[in-house]
């Protein structure tokens, strides 16, 4: 799951991480945790990620595991696929980044973030 904006993709991947490091199914207090990477269009290269992944760049610190499991409900993670890239657009947005890498459900279903 993606969202992009101008010159701004951030998307949802999952890549084995749990609460303490890997994820580990026999302990029964981890879960799959989602991350979120944050990358730039490089200018005066292709505009599709499918196309050209080379095009797009990382952010620096645009990298991180949050608390939102894998069974996330859509509509959680869309909101805060919008919330990550409003903070992304900030002139300094490593310490926002970071902050939101705490991100749980939650924070959702207490409205938090509306």
């Amino acid at each position: 799951m993606e969202l992009r904006r101008g010159d701004l993709r951030v998307e949802w991947e999952y890549i084995g991480e749990g609460f303490s490091g890997d994820y580990r199914p026999e302990d029964p207090a981890d879960e799959p945790l989602l991350r979120f990477t944050v990358t730039r269009r490089i200018p005066g290269y292709a505009d599709d990620y499918e196309i050209d992944p080379e095009s797009w760049q990382q952010l620096d610190d645009g990298s991180y595991c949050t608390r939102m499991p894998i069974s996330s409900p859509e509509w959680m993670l869309v909101r805060a696929l919008g919330i990550i890239l409003e903070a992304a657009r900030q002139p300094s947005p490593k310490r926002r980044l970071e902050e939101l890498s705490w991100f749980c459900p939650e924070d959702f279903e207490k409205g938090e973030f509306k």
